[in-house]
């Protein structure tokens, strides 16, 4: 009788444990398919923009040089991915109206200047782009009107003139604006500053920076 109990319960266990055996070679067989699988069909790419990963930049202000005869030019490094620096030149060598009544030059009391920005990208996604503010300090020299009484010659009363003064000032401001960044490198920057002279009494108070830049980042 134990013969018989004996012989049915190996009739049982074969077969459950050929089946323990077919499922540990189903999951070594996933874990080595799984292991040879290249890890980029796991892993997705995120695509790099180009212009994200270089840092240098030349501008040209095409404002000033079509309409108020103003060579205008920048260079700009980008810092981190919200902020860059740069230091912008200006002289008019291209007023050909000196002078006139129609010299739009007159709009800038400076003849030339050296200015120094900072600016802050609000955009999260992209590298030194889109939409910013910015900070500025800004040297510089030329003529400005500036009203001043002189002895009349006859009688001695004082007379109101508007002489134009020689001065040399450092302002200071604020401003906003975009830059937009083509994947060749090509750009254009449009931004608008407005500042403050501080030291000499012959300078305008107020500084005003239009400005828009054609460029390239490199």
């Amino acid at each position: 009788m134990k013969k018989i109990f004996l012989l049915i319960f190996l009739i049982l266990a074969i077969p459950a444990t050929s089946q323990v055996t077919e499922t540990e070679e189903e999951v070594t067989k996933e874990i080595i398919v799984e292991a040879e699988m290249p890890q980029s069909e796991n892993v997705q790419e995120v695509p790099i923009f180009k212009r994200d990963t270089t840092q240098h930049e030349i501008h040209l202000n095409i404002l000033n040089v079509l309409v108020f005869g103003a060579l205008d030019v920048a260079y700009e490094r980008v810092l981190t991915d919200h902020s860059s620096a740069g230091v912008e030149l200006f002289t008019k060598v291209f007023n050909k109206n000196v002078g006139e009544k129609g010299d739009l030059s007159k709009v800038y009391a400076k003849d030339y200047s050296i200015t120094a920005k900072f600016k802050y990208f609000f955009d999260d996604e992209t590298v030194a782009r889109g939409y910013y503010a910015n900070v500025f300090g800004m040297f510089s020299n030329g003529t400005n009107e500036t009203e001043m009484d002189f002895p009349d010659p006859e009688t001695g009363d004082p007379v109101t003139k508007e002489v134009d003064m020689e001065y040399t000032d450092l302002a200071f401001g604020i401003g906003v604006g975009g830059k937009f960044v083509a994947k060749q490198g090509f750009l254009i920057d449009a931004s608008f500053g407005i500042g403050r002279n501080f030291f000499d009494k012959y300078s305008p108070d107020i500084v005003i920076l239009p400005s828009i830049y054609l460029g390239y980042r490199f």
